[in-house]
C-alpha cells in the first residue's frame, strides 16, 4: 500500500536551496570553534599536569630545606634517647579536669611528687630536700600528715605516726650506729615510752612521767646483767634490782643524788649478804654467813681495809 505525498513546488525547493549555503557555513564554523576548544582545553590539561609536577617538586625542595629545622625542633621537645621526657614540670589532671598529681620542684630547690584524690586534696608526697633527705609523707582528712618516712642524709631511717594534730606520736628509727628505738609521745608532746636496742645489741624499756622524767626502767646490759631500776620524781634512780649472769640476786638502794647506800642479796652458794655503803658510795658495813652457818659482821675503814669483824 502507498502513501500518496504532495508534490514539492518549485518555489519552496528554490527557498531551501537558497538557505542551504549559509546554513552550511554556520555548521563548518561551528565545527571549526569546537576544534579550537578542544585544542586549548589540551593545552590547559597540559599546563596544569606542569603545574602539578613542578608544585610537588617546590613542595619537595621545602620538605629538605626544612628537615633539619624540624629535626633542631624535635630534639628540644624530643631528645635523642627515644624513652626520655626533659620537663620542668607535670601536672596529671581527670576527666573533670581536677588535679589529680603534679612532679616538679618546690621553691626551685626540693624536688616533689603529690598524689591527691578525687576532691584535689593531696594524699600523699615524695620530696627530696636539699640536705638529702629524701621523705615520705601519708595525709590524713584534715590535710595534716598523719605518717611520714624519712631517710636522713646519713643514711639512717626515721619514721613519725602522728596524731590528727600533726603531732607526733610515735616514732621509729635506727641510727648510724645501728641502734634502733621505739618512742612513745602523749598529747602534749611528752616522751611516755622509748624502747631501745643499743649498737651492742642490748635491749632497755624505759617508762617516762607526765613531764618526761624516767621513772623505771628495764634492761639487759652486754655482760647479761639483768635490770629494773625505779626513779624518783626528779629522775634519780633511787632502787634498783638486778640479777648477775651467775644467778646473784640484788636489791640496791641508791640516795637522792644517785649513790648506793645499801645492797641485799644473795650469793652463790646462797648465803644473804646486806651491805651498808658511805657517801662516797664505799662500802663500810656488811652482815653475811660463815660457811659454818655463824653470822658475821664486817666493819670497813675508809681506805677499804676491815677495822673490825664480829665474831
Amino acid at each position: 500500500m502507498s502513501i500518496d505525498r504532495p508534490p514539492l513546488k518549485a518555489e519552496a525547493l528554490r527557498a531551501w536551496l537558497a538557505a542551504a549555503p549559509p546554513q552550511l557555513a554556520a555548521l563548518r564554523q561551528g565545527l571549526r570553534e569546537r576544534d579550537r576548544l578542544e585544542q586549548e582545553l589540551s593545552h590547559v590539561r597540559r599546563d596544569v599536569r606542569r603545574l602539578k609536577a613542578m608544585g610537588w617538586a617546590v613542595v619537595a625542595l621545602l620538605g629538605l630545606v626544612a628537615l633539619p629545622g624540624a629535626l633542631a625542633v624535635s630534639r628540644i621537645f624530643f631528645p635523642a634517647e627515644a624513652e626520655e621526657i626533659r620537663a620542668r614540670r607535670f601536672v596529671v589532671v581527670d576527666d573533670r579536669g581536677t588535679t589529680r598529681g603534679r612532679l616538679g620542684l618546690l621553691g626551685g630547690e626540693t624536688s616533689v611528687l603529690e598524689l591527691a584524690d578525687r576532691r584535689g586534696a593531696s594524699q600523699a608526697a615524695i620530696a627530696v630536700r636539699p640536705d638529702g633527705t629524701a621523705t615520705i609523707e601519708m595525709l590524713g582528712e584534715e590535710r595534716t600528715t598523719r605518717a611520714a618516712l624519712e631517710i636522713l642524709p646519713d643514711g639512717s631511717p626515721r619514721l613519725e605516726l602522728r596524731g590528727r594534730d600533726g603531732a607526733a606520736a610515735a616514732i621509729v628509727d635506727v641510727a648510724r650506729d645501728g641502734a634502733a628505738h621505739v618512742i612513745l609521745v602523749d598529747r602534749q608532746g611528752q616522751q611516755r615510752s622509748a624502747l631501745t636496742i643499743g649498737p651492742s645489741g642490748a635491749p632497755a624499756l624505759t617508762l617516762n612521767d607526765a613531764t618526761g622524767t624516767p621513772r623505771l626502767g628495764l634492761g639487759v646490759a652486754p655482760d647479761s646483767w639483768s635490770e629494773m631500776d625505779l626513779y624518783d620524781r626528779v629522775g634519780a634512780l633511787r632502787l634498783g634490782l638486778s640479777v648477775s649472769p651467775q644467778g646473784e640476786p640484788l636489791i640496791g638502794f641508791d640516795d637522792d643524788v644517785g649513790r648506793r647506800r645499801m645492797l641485799i642479796g644473795l650469793l652463790l652458794d646462797g648465803k644473804p649478804m646486806l651491805g651498808f655503803f658511805d657517801q662516797r658510795g664505799v662500802a663500810r658495813l656488811s652482815m653475811t654467813f660463815r660457811a659454818t652457818g655463824t653470822p658475821r659482821l664486817i666493819a670497813v675503814g675508809r681506805h677499804r681495809q676491815i677495822i673490825w669483824e664480829a665474831p
